[in-house]
């Protein structure tokens, strides 16, 4: 679980109020001097104060009480010895407030004390001592170095956080826009999909002119893309309306070659392999003679005239097979 300088506040707080409360208590039972009583229940409630207000919502509370207790230890403090109780508002300070926080409670509670020895007359206490002095400033510098390298810390930390966070989130347009991307570059492969179904049906118009008679009329240049398109969408037509003839009218076709011609053939084999009866019809007397010359051999495609003819044909052959289907049955 994370812990944040907020959270880290108050139960420092917290913690000091309770603690100092029942020191006090405990010096009441050992029979401690009064001032270490009074004193200890003051800190307890600075602390106490500075909790609630902490909790208000008060961000100087921890100043408030950072100050609070070192101008307590600075005033009630003996001079006649050196005490170790000097240093827990240091290290309060380091722990909650700033580096410059830290120097300024160090060096007003030596001042405090060496006022203290001055306002006496006789300025012998241990504060006045030069060594003592210096090492005390010594330790001041190194309370307010630590906090300053935990600032540092803490300030590169939330840098770090918050690039990564930039770095998160840009990512995350990155993939929101090409995910935006991919679902148009779906969407418009879907409708050229769907261009393509049409320009397939348009290219290849089919017409059911009677029962189980499919008239395609075919117009324009052919060429083997086409052809393809052409041989898939009848093959698809017969199958799915259970067609039993196609007529092919080329009549609308301005050039057949070999290549027209054989795809042609290919078409009617193809359609023949579900069954269905191909009839080519639109060939003019010009198409027929390029057809000889060319050598393309038709004698396997069935050929009309018109596709009026075709449908009279198939008809026709169909009254037939139903008469004699009749007469078998008498």
């Amino acid at each position: 679980m994370r812990i944040d300088q907020r959270q880290l506040a108050f139960a420092l707080l917290g913690g000091m109020a309770g603690y100092t409360l029942v020191r006090g208590l405990l010096n009441i039972i050992f029979g401690d001097p009064l001032q270490t009583i009074v004193l200890t229940f003051i800190v307890s409630a600075i602390f106490g104060v500075a909790t609630w207000l902490y909790w208000r919502g008060w961000e100087g509370a921890r100043f408030f009480a950072t100050a609070g207790v070192a101008l307590v230890v600075a005033f009630g403090l003996p001079l006649s010895q050196e005490s170790l109780v000097l240093f827990t508002p240091l290290a309060f300070a380091v722990a909650i407030t700033n580096t410059q926080w830290v120097a300024g409670v160090g060096l007003a509670m030596l001042v405090v004390l060496l006022g203290r020895d001055i306002a006496d007359g006789v300025f012998d206490s241990v504060y006045a001592s030069l060594a003592v002095g210096a090492s005390y400033l010594v330790q001041v510098i190194a309370f307010a170095a630590a906090r300053f390298a935990l600032d540092t810390a803490r300030i590169e930390a939330e840098r770090n956080a918050a690039q990564a966070q930039a770095a998160k989130a840009e990512i995350e347009a990155r993939a929101t826009a090409i995910e935006q991307q991919r679902r148009e570059l779906a969407e418009q492969n879907q409708r050229q999909q769907e261009l393509l179904e049409l320009v397939s049906q348009l290219e290849t118009p089919a017409v059911r002119i009677a029962e189980g008679v499919l008239l395609a009329p075919l117009v324009g240049g052919i060429d083997s893309r086409r052809a393809s398109r052409i041989t898939s969408r009848l093959l698809e037509l017969v199958y799915e309306r259970r067609v039993s003839l196609v007529i092919l009218d080329v009549a609308g076709v301005p050039v057949i070659d070999t290549a027209v011609a054989n795809a042609l053939t290919q078409t009617v084999r193809a359609l023949r392999l579900l069954g269905c009866r191909v009839t080519l019809t639109g060939i003019s007397s010009q198409v027929a003679l390029t057809l000889t010359h060319i050598g393309i051999e038709l004698h396997e495609l069935e050929v009309a005239a018109s596709p009026q003819e075709a449908l009279q044909r198939w008809l026709s052959e169909q009254s037939t097979l139903a008469r004699n289907q009749r007469h078998g049955l008498n």
